[in-house]
């Protein structure tokens, strides 16, 4: 005899419903999915959709944040690996390891992009701001670190650097977007980030 299926706790439910939403996101953009397509991703009804989130923008809300925390984390993840071994190396390679991690997640990658078409509402903006500025508190760290160690120069302002970097990384987030710049390829990647590096170690 077949024993019955334990009902899911609370925290695996909503679980559930992030893992499913940012697909049906992902697929049909904020605006495209009905709360009623949502909820059947996840195979509960609207009332339960509802009773985990509230609403469907706070589910939306919920969906950039995971995504952007799970980002961020495998992107550090990666750097700091590379940066325990050789600083040098993890600053000569971190465009590729920002592409690696984003590859690992296209639906997550988009639905950051998409919800900068969101930035009218200031919920979905603070979202964006707020990873944003985490990716330059940490790129701020690293060239910290390596100025410390004399990898980069005393005089270099670390604030023009980071914001160098940066501008590089978000053109990388609108090249997949866009689909545009087939030639941006990895070699093409590798040497911007060698020739950016040289150019911050000759400042």
């Amino acid at each position: 005899m077949e024993k019955p299926r334990s009902r899911m706790r609370g925290e695996e439910r909503r679980a559930l419903i992030l893992v499913q939403a940012k697909k049906a996101f992902a697929e049909k953009s904020y605006r495209g999915a009905s709360t009623g397509e949502l909820a059947r991703a996840s195979g509960i009804t609207e009332p339960v959709l509802y009773h985990h989130f509230g609403s469907k923008k706070k589910l939306y809300i919920a969906v950039l944040t995971m995504i952007g925390e799970q980002f961020l984390d495998r992107f550090r993840g990666l750097a700091e690996q590379r940066a325990g071994n050789d600083l040098t190396d993890c600053l000569a390679n971190l465009l590729l390891d920002y592409r690696k991690a984003a590859m690992e997640d296209h639906d997550g990658v988009h639905l950051l992009l998409n919800a900068m078409l969101e930035m009218d509402d200031s919920d979905v903006a603070e979202i964006t701001q707020r990873h944003n500025r985490e990716m330059y508190g940490f790129v701020f760290g690293l060239l910290q670190k390596a100025q410390s160690q004399n990898i980069l120069s005393q005089k270099l302002d670390l604030s023009v650097a980071t914001w160098g970097y940066l501008s590089f990384l978000f053109a990388l987030q609108y090249r997949a977007k866009a689909s545009i710049f087939e030639e941006f390829n990895e070699q093409t990647i590798h040497e911007i980030n060698r020739l950016w590096l040289q150019s911050l170690r000759a400042g």
